[in-house]
């Protein structure tokens, strides 16, 4: 009865092409006998099924995650976004520094642009006076 239940998953398992989805024979038995039953047993195992394998607790046969799952991904979450934080520091800083070179910049046209039209009114003056001689 499992046996043939057994030998149809083991099949399709080894067609898998994804490896990280294959699923080891005990995984796979563990499907077919319906895992853990009441009395905390397995089919097949008896009361020996704690000495092979790990009993879920209530809140991951709930689907919740166990607090060592979640401090987990909190502690992932903070790395990333600590690199986060340091790649968007980066890039602030390379903007700051653009940024004054191109107040620098701004700073040195006006300049330009001041000399310019002190250039323009001392020629506009040697004009008026060229022509009034």
């Amino acid at each position: 009865m499992f046996q043939d239940e057994f030998q149809k998953k083991k099949a399709a398992n080894l067609e898998c092409e994804d490896e990280t989805k294959k699923k080891s024979e005990d995984e796979l038995f563990f499907e077919v006998v319906g895992g853990w039953n009441e009395k905390g047993r397995i089919f097949g195992l008896g009361a020996a099924a704690h000495s092979y394998c790990d009993r879920p607790t209530c809140e991951e046969k709930n689907g919740k995650k166990s607090r060592r799952e979640y401090i987990k991904s909190l502690e992932t979450q903070v790395v990333e976004l600590a690199a986060k934080n340091d790649d968007q520091q980066k890039e602030l800083d390379q903007t700051k520094q653009e940024l004054d070179q191109t107040k620098q910049e701004l700073g040195e046209t006006k300049q330009g642009l001041v000399d310019t039209q002190t250039n323009l009114v001392r020629t506009q003056q040697v004009l008026t006076e060229t022509k009034k001689h």
